[in-house]
């Protein structure tokens, strides 16, 4: 959906600080949007073999997800069916998961193998009780779940991108985790996403990645025209001495996937991504993930992870924490986005798409 408004229709101006900052609004965004789409868990190189797990949480539900014995990958809740304990915590490899309270174990696919003291207990039938599961799906390497079981598949929600993931990076489905840092945020996740998704600002405050990465001149920011909810990132990769690493090959491509992951393919096929964890309405945790094709950090890729972190990635935590503040303050009214008809670097359409998907997602 692009939003193209005539010279005579009235600006489109930016969201209600009520979107931002009203605990009311964050409940429905957890209940109607993080509760009910995909969001990513982990790379399958992070659990490489059965008996491999790792947990984590999407707002307030912890979950963890597990490789089968039978090279499988499937994902729980994280509380023991018993009293509700947490299963497991951080990542490791187990070959059954043991609640630690009372106990309680399980298979690895949920089912549960023990209960101390239940043997003597007539009416007690274990073959009942079974941890709860969540799907998952595995799109190009990247493991992904959704708490809503009537969900549409990650193919039909975002179609056609699994193709033009593949046309742009072929051996997508190669790599391997290699890094990943973290950071709080201190802001609302929807101004996290917002600031991702808009180079408005590149220009002013991100000079080291508008001259190390890219072509600026040719940078833009596509909402999908068939109505998935995607916006894909485009540009020239810069090819002069400033350039971060050896950039031949492709450009960049970023694909954003609503409303909470980014796969980025730096130039020359230099893989990477973003995702977002709400803590709370005021609060968000950043991920940056990094991938290479042996999952080792080569000289090249640590100069590219090191400059990212110490320039945009630190730019930018400096910027939502402001903008958060900002929308508090009683002298801000939402101003017109920028809408160039010609799109590019200096032009807010992506941003147009996301205030329409966040408001078509709360106020369903």
């Amino acid at each position: 959906m692009t939003h193209r408004p005539s010279q005579d229709q009235a600006p489109i101006r930016s969201l209600d600080p009520k979107y931002y900052l009203d605990p009311t609004i964050h409940d429905l965004v957890r209940d109607k949007l993080y509760y009910r789409t995909w969001q990513y868990a982990c790379h399958q190189s992070q659990i490489p073999e059965p008996g491999c797990y790792l947990s984590f949480d999407i707002m307030d539900e912890g979950l963890f997800i597990a490789r089968q014995r039978d090279g499988s990958v499937r994902c729980f809740y994280n509380v023991c069916q018993h009293r509700a304990h947490t299963m497991v915590s951080g990542s490791g490899k187990t070959s059954v998961i043991s609640c630690p309270y009372h106990a309680w174990t399980y298979e690895l696919d949920g089912r549960l193998r023990a209960a101390p003291g239940t043997k003597s207990m007539s009416n007690f039938d274990k073959s009942d009780i079974c941890l709860s599961e969540v799907k998952v799906e595995n799109f190009l390497g990247f493991l992904f779940v959704n708490l809503d079981p009537d969900s549409a598949s990650m193919d039909q929600t975002f179609p056609g991108l699994r193709d033009d993931i593949l046309a742009h990076c072929p051996d997508i489905e190669q790599r391997v985790f290699a890094h990943e840092h973290t950071a709080p945020e201190f802001c609302n996740w929807m101004i996290a996403v917002e600031n991702y998704n808009e180079c408005y600002h590149c220009k002013v405050v991100h000079p080291t990645f508008a001259s190390g990465v890219i072509d600026p001149s040719s940078y833009n920011i596509h909402a999908d025209e068939q109505g998935a909810r995607v916006l894909r990132h485009t540009a020239d990769a810069n090819r002069g001495e400033s350039a971060w690493y050896d950039t031949s090959g492709a450009g960049y491509k970023s694909f954003f996937f609503w409303p909470a992951f980014s796969l980025q393919c730096y130039p020359s096929g230099l893989v990477n991504t973003y995702h977002w964890r709400p803590e709370d309405v005021n609060n968000t945790t950043v991920h940056r993930g990094w991938f290479s094709r042996d999952g080792l950090i080569d000289d090249s890729l640590q100069k590219v992870i090191d400059l990212d972190r110490d320039t945009t990635f630190a730019e930018d935590l400096v910027l939502v924490k402001q903008v958060h503040r900002g929308l508090g303050s009683r002298g801000y009214r939402p101003g017109p986005l920028v809408l160039n008809p010609a799109e590019g670097i200096d032009s807010e359409h992506s941003i147009a798409a996301l205030h329409t998907w966040l408001k078509a997602a709360v106020e369903a």
